[in-house]
């Protein structure tokens, strides 16, 4: 089960550092232009160390690691980045904005052991690729240091861990950044009878990674690495240290109950299948009822605002699309006189096969449109996300060939590309529910590509993890 330990953060000082202006999302998040926009805010800001503007290769002269590495050291050195003076925990509250309201999102950054692969302790839901962890990689040896969270989920249904940390949240807020519509508060935990009673708490219980994937797969790459090269560690085997600063990597733990834990959807795009699109529809009614919808009546808004309404009601009675064209729309129900399961991919469980998008991308995106959606996943680049919509809302990315799949978070966006010519077909399908993935990750299955969105990320800056020193237990 989960291990988490009290850490010494490293964290701006406010009194020097307007942390409004040294924050950033995390790197995966980040456009090229607004990664040029960090760069320019403040000379503190993260993004130096998270997403540098050098050099992508690790022996070029100038790269973006090193640079990194020197930033982090001339914080330290004029005392602007310093630790703590006691290991921690760090409470979060992210406060932001979605659909004209405010949400509010807590958690607690920890310092979390890396379990292996076998182990129950962090369950995953996604497979990871080579590309974001040679990234990360090069970052995490350059540096030692965590900059963004992996950020993981856990079931409080005894509500323990509620109780070990109600009183962390009456003390008075240690760190303050607001920005781009969200508010990000930070309080610091170092009381030695709240520590153990949160240690305890949680080595009962599992956790379930939302977001980071590719960084935990890095963390454990780089942890290995550590061990091989200190005294007894061999071939990536435990060296004798099992508390060393690399073993652990920094967390942020929301629970599954939690009011602001959000997951949006991932609407699918089709681009030019090079198929004529009666064809699709036909290959499509062999597993699934088209029932045309009335066009609505307004503007772009409008449409997508009808569409998602008919999504919603109809996915209580079980999986349900929306198929979208400039020539019309249409719910797509699964035909309940033909065995459509036969058709999903073979050496799934029964979670995966109750994903709306397991489902979609089998019959619809590989079946009737024959685009792989794992293929075109495994050729997308490392930036994952295109800027935010005006409502701060972030767009999905295309996916591989830019001709074929995209996807976006947005019923608006996938209406906008229909209207624009931009997409030959837009699937609309309801988010995925997080008892979904965690009962995927713990029947040890892996979701479809684009399957989750939890948003918004945390963000990158307010406290940082040192992979030096020890973790010990409080």
């Amino acid at each position: 089960m989960a291990d988490v330990r009290p850490f010494p953060g490293l964290r701006f000082d406010p009194a020097q550092v307007d942390l409004g202006a040294a924050v950033c999302p995390p790197f995966d998040v980040i456009s090229p232009a607004e990664q040029r926009a960090y760069h320019a805010r403040d000379p503190h800001n993260i993004v130096r160390v998270e997403l540098g503007m050098g050099p992508a290769d690790p022996d070029a002269p100038g790269n973006r690691y090193a640079a990194a590495a020197a930033a982090l050291a001339a914080w330290r050195r004029e005392g602007t980045l310093r630790p703590d003076a006691t290991p921690a925990f760090y409470l979060y509250e992210h406060a932001f904005q979605h659909q004209h309201r405010t949400v509010v999102r807590r958690g607690l950054f920890v310092a979390g052991r890396l379990h292996e692969p076998s182990a129950t302790g962090v369950l995953p839901h996604e497979d990871t690729r080579k590309g974001p962890i040679t990234d990360r990689l090069a970052l995490l040896r350059a540096t030692a240091t965590n900059v963004s969270p992996l950020w993981l989920l856990y079931e409080d249904a005894d509500k323990s861990v509620a109780r070990s940390l109600e009183r962390g949240w009456d003390a008075p807020v240690a760190a303050v950044a607001e920005g781009e519509g969200e508010r990000h508060s930070l309080r610091v935990v170092d009381d030695p009878r709240t520590l153990r009673a949160v240690v305890a708490a949680f080595a009962a219980r599992p956790l379930y990674i939302a977001d980071g994937h590719h960084r935990y797969k890095t963390a454990q790459v780089y942890r290995d690495e550590r061990r091989g090269t200190s005294s007894g560690g061999r071939n990536g085997q435990p060296d004798g240290q099992p508390d060393a600063g690399y073993e652990f990597a920094l967390m942020l733990l929301v629970p599954l109950d939690d009011p602001g834990l959000m997951v949006l959807p991932t609407h699918r795009l089709v681009r030019h299948s090079g198929r004529p699109l009666e064809d699709v529809r036909r290959a499509l009614a062999q597993w699934l009822t088209l029932e045309p919808l009335p066009p609505p009546g307004g503007g772009t808004d409008a449409t997508a605002t009808a569409l998602t309404r008919v999504l919603d009601a109809a996915g209580v009675a079980g999986h349900a699309f929306v198929l979208l064209e400039r020539e019309g729309a249409w719910l797509l129900r699964l035909r309940e006189d033909v065995d459509w399961r036969s058709h999903l991919p073979a050496g799934h469980g029964a979670a995966w096969q109750g994903l709306d998008v397991a489902v979609l991308d089998a019959l619809a995106i590989r079946g009737a449109c024959g685009i792989r959606a794992e293929a075109e996943s495994a050729g997308a680049g490392e930036a994952s996300h295109t800027p935010p919509s005006p409502d701060l809302t972030p767009r999905l990315p295309t996916a591989g060939s830019p001709d074929r799949l995209a996807y976006v978070s947005q019923a608006v966006d996938a209406v906008e590309a229909i209207r624009r010519g931009e997409a030959d077909q837009a699937y609309l399908l309801n988010p995925t529910r997080v008892e979904q993935v965690c009962a995927v990750a713990a029947a040890g299955d892996r979701m479809p590509p684009k399957s989750t969105f939890f948003y918004p990320k945390p963000v990158t800056g307010l406290v940082l993890h040192s992979l030096e020193g020890t973790r010990p237990a409080p």
